[in-house]
């Protein structure tokens, strides 16, 4: 009987275990962050590569050509990435938001390389519809965020690091992007980590950026059934933008 016992137990902790081990290699959602910019549709770039969506070059204040990129909405999107652990699972795992409301645009310079030295380079995130696989962390994403308040985030360039301009056309190449975050009222001097590439008159951008809630003065966001979470999270923003 106690041998029978034993056998039980052994068996009930084998199957939790190989539950939890089931849920963190099947069950569970990866949110892994991205690595590389997003393909860039075919045709796209054959639709601005023919004569009526060719760029037109326009004269920036240095006598220099400049082009203006729009960001694509249709094909953009913006996330945010945040480590926690759930009192139902148990395990950490990463929670994950997205939404694809993101504008802007771009003003460079004819080979795409720097900052025109006229015109606005920014995009901005409309943070209302970020939306997560759980609609309580959803709800309490957007109280701490003050959306009501506070709805946009908006990250206006102030210059360009890292760009080779000897890298094939179509092939990516890592960046940097520096300039003022505006997010729930605070602004900062940050800086994203960017690979990008550009095909004809089509750019195709990841931004990365890890900041912390306290920087921005948001509150980090908690819900029943959370357990922990960090103070901090990871943002990504992947872009496609078109030659205006």
């Amino acid at each position: 009987m106690n041998r029978l016992l034993i056998l039980a137990a052994a068996f009930a902790v084998l199957l939790g275990a190989t539950g939890g081990a089931a849920w963190w290699f099947v069950i569970r959602e990866d949110n892994k962050l991205a690595t590389s910019a997003p393909d860039i549709p075919g045709d796209l770039v054959d639709a601005t590569a023919s004569p009526a969506g060719t760029a037109t070059a326009t004269q920036d204040a240095a006598g220099g050509d400049s082009v203006t990129y729009q960001i694509n909405g249709d094909l953009s999107e913006a996330a945010y990435f945040v480590d926690e652990e759930l009192a139902s699972v148990g395990l950490p795992s990463t929670a994950k938001g997205t939404t694809d409301e993101v504008e802007g645009r771009f003003a460079l310079t004819g080979d795409g390389g720097a900052l025109a030295s006229e015109g606005t380079s920014s995009f901005t995130v409309d943070l209302r519809n970020l939306t997560s696989d759980k609609s309580m962390r959803d709800r309490r994403v957007q109280e701490a965020l003050e959306t009501s308040q506070f709805p946009t985030a908006t990250f206006t360039i102030s210059s360009v690091t890292g760009y080779d301009p000897a890298i094939t056309e179509g092939e990516e190449q890592s960046l940097q992007l520096t300039g003022t975050l505006e997010l729930h009222g605070v602004q900062r001097e940050v800086t994203w980590d960017v690979k990008a590439k550009r095909e004809g008159n089509v750019i195709s951008a990841l931004a990365t950026l890890t900041v912390s809630f306290a920087d921005f003065d948001i509150t980090a966001p908690t819900f029943a059934g959370l357990v922990s979470i960090a103070d901090e999270a990871t943002l990504q923003v992947q872009l496609i933008a078109q030659a205006a």
